[in-house]
């Protein structure tokens, strides 16, 4: 199952808006057949596995990370697969939680004569499709909130100067983050004053789709962020002048959300983009954003990358008023990892729902 696990993280970046899958045959103590979830190529992992294993699946075990399939999707159920090729026993590391599948796939396994086990390595496959889960779970995109700071929690200095807080091997890992996610947000203050590219630029090129919050449509047409091909959706408030529409509808998809409290709905926000199946967005406002994230309890996993210098109370700060009397009512961060970074640190951590 280890194995299983470790095949089907080579899908990182690549499977959306499917989940990770690693899946293993092994026949009388050797491996003879293994295969991970691919999207472009359509076959999961098990279908891989079982064509690799060919013959030598008759009688042996399946080790797989998730749940095979009952249904028809864009490729067969893969629990039929696995029935016609006689494998003897399944090894599952955890249910899938998609309707559609939901205990399904090991049902129909049983009450064709073969025999399942549930929950090796349980943890482990579930913390890997963890986006996955939360999507089907809750209908919206995970979010992941990313801010390169100062020691002092500022973004900017008074100026709006940025470049650059943190260094390079911190920046190498915000590209990595945003290889694995399916959107990039920003805000249109970020957008004008910076006019990013919100490239991915890893290892190899990923298609990510460009998310700007632009309440009056003011963002050029010309910004940098057009430039890459790339997917770009702006959401915008009601009654915009129609030449501003007609000026950025043929580079973008425009989506009118309404307001609350002043400012676009976050919730309609997310709805629209996991319409979009869009599972996970990596936001890299401002503090703003930031803080209107945190104040509606909509942020899921936090990457805070600081940077050795200190900037004053004159600064930008990265998280904007939270409108807090008590300290009892502060956001309490739950600490996952704390990784330097060259003379960077990382603080990697959620909020746990209250």
């Amino acid at each position: 199952m280890q194995r299983a696990l470790s095949l089907a993280r080579r899908g990182h970046g690549r499977v959306s808006p499917n989940p990770m899958v690693g899946a293993v045959v092994v026949s009388e103590g050797h491996v003879v057949g293994a295969g991970y979830h691919r999207y472009a190529q359509r076959s999961h992992a098990e279908v891989l596995a079982l064509d690799e294993a060919g013959t030598a699946a008759r009688g042996a075990d399946l080790y797989v990370t998730l749940e095979p399939c009952c249904h028809w999707g864009r490729t067969p159920p893969c629990a039929e697969k696995i029935v016609r090729s006689g494998i003897r026993r399944v090894f599952v590391a955890v249910v899938d939680p998609n309707p559609e599948v939901s205990g399904g796939g090991i049902e129909y396994l049983r009450a064709q004569g073969v025999e399942v086990q549930v929950g090796l390595c349980e943890t482990e496959a579930t913390r890997l499709n963890e986006i996955f889960f939360h999507f089907v779970r809750t209908g919206r995109p995970y979010v992941l909130l990313k801010l390169a700071l100062s020691l002092d929690g500022r973004l900017a200095t008074a100026t709006g100067d940025s470049k650059w807080i943190t260094g390079t091997e911190s920046r190498k890992l915000v590209h990595r983050l945003r290889f694995d996610s399916d959107a990039i947000l920003i805000g249109r203050q970020t957008a004008v004053q910076d006019d990013p590219s919100l490239a991915v630029r890893w290892r190899s090129r990923n298609s990510i789709t460009k998310v700007i919050l632009d309440s009056d449509l003011e963002l050029s047409p010309a910004a940098k962020l057009f430039e890459s091909g790339d997917p770009v959706v702006i959401f915008h408030r009601q009654d915009v002048d129609i030449e501003r529409i007609k000026a950025l509808s043929a580079t973008a998809t425009l989506i009118q959300v309404g307001e609350r409290a002043g400012r676009l709905d976050w919730n309609e926000i997310l709805e629209r983009l996991a319409e979009r199946s869009i599972t996970s967005v990596m936001v890299e406002g401002g503090g703003e954003i930031a803080g209107t994230l945190l104040r509606g309890g909509l942020v899921d996993r936090l990457y805070l990358f600081y940077g050795p210098a200190i900037i004053g109370d004159q600064g930008v700060p990265g998280f904007a008023d939270l409108k807090l009397s008590l300290l009892s009512d502060a956001p309490r961060i739950e600490i996952l990892r704390l990784r330097r970074l060259g003379s960077d640190f990382l603080v990697e951590g959620r909020i746990p729902q209250r």
